[in-house]
């Protein structure tokens, strides 16, 4: 959810271009307390309710089913964002929602609606893959941290052995962090 700032900006300005935009809220990256994994349908419609109010969602949320079925047909990843043109053509996926490169394929699809109001000649559709480096925010990684709880840090810090730029968020690290390697990584 911590992405959703920037899409609901690409969501404002698209709406209006004939683009719809979905959150699917498929599980908790970072289950904690105040967030704990799901256990029943109400429970998760609940905590969608929840951080649609904490984070001011105005994009329109579904809830995937208690078995992930939407998650798991669309890759299983945290944060994927797809584009998918009107006739159901997926023309853009990626593993982490990236509001530029996302703004980018939504001005291209524009584009090849121009072009074909115009009788442009298209040559073929082209395909490509890339690699991206899209920067963490520390101040909104805490904030994540935060909101789901000391558990969802704690988890985070065992699985992963730091926590990335948090600097405030690793007083409520485990005693056992003594060792951390802060900022090393991330």
């Amino acid at each position: 959810m911590g992405e959703v700032s920037p899409l609901t900006k690409i969501y404002d300005e698209y709406r209006f271009e004939g683009f719809e935009c979905l959150i699917i809220y498929t599980r908790e990256a970072h289950p904690g307390e105040n967030f704990p994994h799901h256990t029943s349908l109400e429970q998760k419609h609940s905590q969608a309710r929840r951080l649609r109010k904490m984070e001011k969602v105005k994009i329109p949320i579904l809830v995937d089913d208690l078995k992930g079925s939407v998650h798991r047909a669309y890759g299983q990843k945290s944060n994927m964002s797809y584009l998918v043109d009107r006739d159901g053509v997926v023309v853009y996926k990626s593993d982490w929602a990236d509001a530029t490169e996302l703004k980018g394929m939504c001005d291209s699809l524009l584009n090849l609606t121009d072009m074909e109001s115009r009788k442009v000649p298209i040559i073929r559709k082209g395909r490509s893959e890339r690699l991206h480096w899209i920067p963490m925010d520390p101040v909104l990684r805490e904030r994540v941290y935060r909101r789901s709880g000391a558990k969802a840090i704690e988890d985070y810090y065992k699985a992963m052995g730091y926590l990335p730029n948090a600097a405030d968020a690793e007083k409520g690290a485990p005693k056992s962090s003594a060792h951390h390697q802060s900022g090393s990584k991330g």
